[in-house]
């Protein structure tokens, strides 16, 4: 492929490496990979407090998360692959975090489809708007960093005679 995108997916994978590999294989040299995720702040650069690490956990246990990485190692990664080259990284939670609380008010301004399917989706759409607002407060507070990560693949080296 030219490109692969990986849109908010790799905090799904519970083997961030292979996600990355994975993606770097069907990737053409010189191709482009992107990827947008949820990343946790770097734990090596601040230790996480214990109210942190148990903010982690609720969120990973709520969504059915494996865990979170970091920005920087998932820039590791994809230079562990040694084959993508120019690997940028940047933090887009400033960007992003209004959509977190957006994401609960779609469903308070069309509250119908949740009414009329009953208990069930009323207790699972409590539960995700308590989620959506502590991820929003997670990212706030930078315990929670949005990873905008891109990288070249880089041409193969021509053979010499």
């Amino acid at each position: 492929f030219d490109v692969v995108w990986g849109c908010e997916s790799g905090e799904h994978m519970p083997d961030k490496a292979r996600y990355v590999r994975e993606m770097t294989r069907v990737l053409k040299p010189g191709g482009k990979l992107v990827i947008a995720t949820w990343c946790q702040r770097d734990n090596a650069t601040q230790a996480f407090t214990a109210e942190e690490e148990s903010a982690l956990d609720f969120l990973y246990s709520e969504w059915s998360h494996p865990y979170f990485i970091s920005i920087n190692d998932y820039a590791t990664l994809m230079r562990d692959t040694g084959v993508l080259d120019k690997v940028e990284t940047d933090d887009w939670a400033k960007n992003t975090i209004n959509s977190w609380r957006h994401s609960i008010w779609v469903g308070v301004f069309d509250p119908w489809p949740v009414v009329f399917a009953g208990p069930r989706m009323w207790w699972k759409c409590l539960r995700d708007g308590i989620c959506l607002e502590r991820m929003h407060r997670a990212f706030k507070r930078g315990l929670m960093q949005y990873g905008m990560m891109r990288a070249t693949k880089k041409q193969p080296v021509p053979a010499t005679a």
